[in-house]
């Protein structure tokens, strides 16, 4: 049997070996330079970057939700719904995921669409965007007339600002 202290002068041997820049368990791929890309505003590389991440573990949530990110700031709107599509279904209560989906749905003209998938956007830390989210949803409902881009500009500006 092994003990406490064997285990974790064992983890500790592993974290000098490897030099601490990969996992210890060898569990998941590391994106901090997808990540790095993405704060760059590099979204073209991000994108890539995120792709060769997906390829080694397709269930890569925070991989697969920045990839639609990418694609959405490239204005790829239909890749991004694909992406973020398939993060949202996986985990519907993603803030992240239930934003950027209604804003693809939103630049392309599916305002339906849009406003299914936010119902159920709840972001605490950015109540400008819940805000500008709610009162797009209550215009929609009252039949005012609105277009994708006018809805997803605001949204972003909301964004931006918050």
């Amino acid at each position: 049997m092994i003990s406490r202290r064997d285990l974790l002068f064992g983890m500790a041997r592993r974290l000098r070996e490897s030099g601490g820049d990969k996992p210890v368990s060898g569990i998941g791929v590391d994106i901090g330079a997808a990540d790095a890309a993405y704060v760059r505003k590099d979204y073209g590389a991000a994108r890539d970057l995120y792709k060769e991440v997906l390829k080694e573990n397709r269930a890569h949530k925070e991989a697969r939700i920045r990839q639609g990110m990418c694609h959405y700031h490239l204005g790829e709107y239909v890749q991004a719904k694909d992406q973020l599509l398939m993060a949202f279904k996986q985990h519907p209560g993603d803030y992240l995921a239930c934003l950027y989906l209604g804003l693809a749905y939103a630049r392309r003209e599916q305002l339906e669409k849009c406003m299914e998938v936010w119902k159920g956007f709840v972001d605490r830390d950015h109540i400008a965007v819940m805000r500008e989210i709610n009162v797009h949803r209550a215009l929609f409902e009252t039949g005012e007339p609105l277009t994708g881009a006018e809805v997803a500009e605001a949204v972003e500006k909301a964004l931006t600002q918050a």
